[in-house]
């Protein structure tokens, strides 16, 4: 400020000041102060940049847990990923935008082999984020995504009848809002998402066997076998009602790993069935009383002779004294659940048609 006072006087040194040489010189010297105002004016008007409660937003971090899954199985079969969400920020910030890679591994890991992981498929949230207020908890994320009846076999196969392990890999974007009325967005930015305990973008889930049974029940995982190849249900006809309930007995102890238990209760349908007509054991001589409105006389004796070796099959888990024990995988159990339903939808269908009305009585020891 002195620096250009002391200029305009040495240009006009020796001179007779005129009106306008004052009124100038006014001027100069009034500038540099009349500047510094009008910028304490300025920076007392513009709000802090960043505020203070916005300093960090970016480094926040949202963690999540899994609070349960749901099947649905109207037109594509979704699951549904349940997630508690914590913000432990001291921002709040708006979520516009969670996408999910979700792969199936054999253990619990933050940090998975994904050359031997399963990648099922990439889930979205079902609805908005919201906005997640400074160390808040309670709020709940929805993430969805379809699956084929070849993903839920691929999933079974990983699990191979135990607990289910997921591996998630979140992609969150969310942004910052003015706090005029208007609420308008000033930034936007990617967040992370992270499960207690674990560093990792990787976030891993445990779901209980029990629970993921009653998934795969909602999924309509039963009603489809290998390949994306639909197995019928079986129709619902007189007198099959208990064999219904021994197969659907099959489907829980496949689902929860128990081979053995899945044969002998695939045993138990047609033994039922046996019973119903007034035999003691799913043999030949039963299936001829069964199979008995088969017309063409051929094809009816090879139905009865391949529907007895399928249940000789089964009845090689029920151990029975004096026979030599034989062992079972999951490939046993798979193939004999598909030999059981789709033998007992073809008895079904055979039965001239009557549908399921009321379930006669129940032989005694069945």
């Amino acid at each position: 400020m002195a620096d250009a006072i002391e200029r305009v006087g040495m240009d006009r040194r020796g001179r007779t000041l005129a009106c306008d040489d004052l009124e100038h010189y006014r001027k100069v010297v009034a500038a540099p102060s009349e500047t510094l105002r009008r910028m304490a004016e300025i920076d007392a008007a513009i709000v802090e940049w960043p505020p203070e409660q916005k300093r960090g937003w970016r480094s926040a971090m949202i963690f999540v847990d899994l609070e349960s899954t749901k099947g649905e199985r109207l037109g594509i079969p979704r699951l549904t990923l349940n997630l508690s969400v914590e913000n432990r920020a001291t921002v709040p910030f708006s979520i516009v935008n969670v996408t999910a890679v979700i792969r199936v591994t054999k253990e619990i890991t933050s940090a998975p082999d994904l050359s031997k992981a399963y990648f099922i498929g990439t889930g979205f949230l079902e609805s908005a984020g919201g906005e997640l207020s400074p160390k808040s908890s309670g709020a709940l994320w929805q993430i969805v995504i379809p699956l084929s009846p070849y993903q839920l076999q691929k999933i079974e196969e990983m699990r191979n009848g135990k607990e289910l392990f997921l591996n998630v890999e979140f992609f969150c974007t969310a942004v910052w809002r003015s706090d005029t009325p208007q609420k308008l967005i000033t930034d936007i930015t990617r967040i992370a998402v992270r499960v207690d305990n674990y560093s990792s973008d990787y976030c891993p889930f445990r779901v209980p066997q029990s629970d993921w049974v009653k998934t795969l029940k909602d999924l309509g995982y039963v009603d489809y076998v290998l390949c994306e190849i639909p197995l019928r249900g079986v129709p619902a006809r007189v007198g099959l009602k208990k064999a219904l309930t021994h197969l659907e007995d099959a489907w829980e102890h496949f689902s929860n790993g128990n081979d053995e238990e899945t044969l002998v209760s695939c045993y138990k349908a047609f033994e039922f069935l046996a019973k119903q007509a007034k035999k003691t054991d799913p043999n030949k001589e039963a299936f001829e009383k069964i199979l008995a409105g088969i017309e063409d006389e051929r094809k009816r004796k090879r139905l009865e002779l391949l529907m007895d070796y399928v249940c000789r099959f089964f009845a090689l888990a029920r151990h029975e004294e004096g026979q030599e024990t034989v062992s079972f995988n999951r490939k046993d159990s798979e193939y004999a659940l598909i030999l059981a339903q789709g033998s007992l939808a073809y008895v079904a269908k055979s039965m001239n048609g009557k549908p399921e009305a009321s379930s006669p009585p129940l032989p005694q020891g069945v």
